[in-house]
């Protein structure tokens, strides 16, 4: 029994959900996205710029749908595109600027994504929880959603800027 919960978690439930969070936590400590959202905290320059970045995830499905309803394909090339779009801000903002800085990690954060299920063929995987390669996949898009959820969360405390649409309901709390 985990905390009060009558119903208890299966043994596999709960060491996917440590795994879930350590890889987050790898992936926190590797690319170090928490020291850029103190740099904005002292400036915050540019919100326009923070707005869009914002707007960018709240417009992607990938970073909200149920996991059942993802397509692979569709994700890799949503999240190809957000990648195409994270290039295009940072031509906005000066080299080494907070925002670039973050900008940079929301980028190393997909690549990690993509170096985690490069070995998958996601234009032929589907959801079945009984196919190894599929909860492979979903375990790291669950790690890619909660570090992009973070950086997200923090980038948008620092700018005032409420989150909106469907993506606002599954934002992670910093403070978790």
């Amino acid at each position: 029994m985990v905390d009060k919960d009558i119903g208890g978690f299966r043994a596999k439930q709960l060491r996917a959900w440590k795994q879930d969070r350590e890889t987050m936590i790898a992936e926190v400590r590797q690319h170090g996205w928490s020291s850029s959202i103190e740099l904005l905290r002292s400036g915050q320059m540019a919100p326009g710029l923070a707005r869009e970045i914002i707007a960018l995830i709240e417009d992607r499905r990938t970073f909200w749908a149920r996991f059942d309803a993802e397509f692979p394909d569709r994700v890799r090339m949503s999240l190809e595109g957000f990648r195409h779009d994270l290039t295009r801000l940072r031509r906005d903002c000066a080299a080494g600027s907070p925002l670039d800085v973050v900008i940079v990690a929301l980028g190393q954060t997909v690549r990690h994504f993509f170096d985690t299920v490069e070995r998958f063929d996601l234009t032929t995987l589907r959801c079945d929880s009984g196919d190894p390669d599929w909860r492979a996949f979903e375990a790291a898009l669950r790690a890619l959603r909660k570090s992009i959820g973070y950086q997200i969360a923090a980038l948008a405390d620092s700018y005032a800027i409420p989150m909106q649409g469907e993506y606002a309901g599954y934002l992670p709390r910093i403070s978790e």
